[in-house]
């Protein structure tokens, strides 16, 4: 038989196998409805190929009912594996692929619901070769996923710990950055009126303070501080009070509750004069001194 007979014999097998299986995927699923099963009819339309195909490579001399049974049977098998209910999951990672958002990922590698590799410390490098597994949120890290080291003001002490970031040069710090045997103020932390309880944007300040004494393992002890506006007993019950309040945030932001302590101080310490509005805001303070 010629070329082109056999070519008309095949095309109209393939034509008929795709008109059926898209007929038939689409019954399936509404009879009211004229759309194709569009996945079908390529997996149909690839089986068909290469089922014409292979029959040409392996019989040169084969005529046009076997190119047509080799067009059915790749036909046939290509709307078998694109049914409804085959799934596959070509890189064996156990998420099977119309769900794996990683498609690709390497044999025996662990991975998440999504099938991307599992990443604890959500540094952008995956467990299975994270050497350093515990690496602070928001660090920025090496191909090891290993920290990089940045010391903007030069005092040896990591930005991400340093608690103190302007530090003038030559300055002795301690482990969070900061001068010596220093009090720290954390500038922006305030209270509600005659109360204890932190306002919202005091939170947010003491969040960042969390993470970098999180990372630096040190021991702390919160001071609280009033001015002199009261009596002596209710000022140091009230410093005592917000001191212990900045203490508890902190732990329940992740620092350890053995590194920190908390002290109040009542007027005893102030910073400023207190006969002015302006010294008197500065002496309501609560600080932080490291401790080793």
């Amino acid at each position: 038989m010629s070329n082109y007979h056999t070519f008309k014999k095949a095309a109209g097998v393939f034509s008929v196998s795709l008109i059926i299986t898209g007929c038939v995927s689409t019954s399936a699923l509404d009879t009211n409805t004229s759309t194709w099963d569009t996945k079908r009819v390529l997996c149909v339309a690839a089986g068909g190929l290469a089922g014409a195909a292979l029959d040409a490579a392996g019989n040169n001399n084969s005529n046009g009912g076997s190119k047509a049974g080799g067009v059915i049977i790749g036909a046939g098998l290509g709307a078998i594996f694109c049914a409804e209910g085959v799934v596959f999951d070509g890189d064996k990672d156990g998420v099977v692929d119309n769900n794996d958002q990683c498609p690709y990922t390497p044999s025996g590698i662990a991975v998440d619901a999504s099938g991307c590799a599992l990443d604890d410390d959500k540094d952008g490098v995956p467990n299975s070769i994270d050497q350093c597994p515990d690496t602070p949120a928001g660090a920025q890290v090496d191909e090891a996923g290993c920290q990089l080291f940045k010391d903007d003001d030069g005092d040896g002490v990591e930005n991400s710990i340093d608690q103190c970031p302007d530090t003038p040069a030559g300055t002795a710090v301690n482990a969070i950055g900061c001068e010596e045997d220093t009090a720290i103020v954390l500038d922006g932390v305030f209270f509600e009126y005659k109360s204890s309880a932190l306002t919202n944007s005091s939170k947010s300040l003491l969040d960042q303070v969390a993470v970098k004494l999180t990372s630096a393992q040190v021991d702390v002890l919160v001071g609280g501080h009033t001015d002199s506006i009261g009596g002596n007993k209710y000022n140091l019950n009230l410093s005592r009070q917000r001191a212990d309040t900045v203490k508890n945030y902190l732990i329940s932001q992740g620092v350890d509750k053995s590194k920190i302590t908390s002290k109040g101080f009542g007027e005893s310490k102030p910073l400023a004069d207190n006969k002015s509005e302006q010294g008197r805001a500065e002496n309501r303070r609560v600080d932080m001194q490291v401790q080793n």
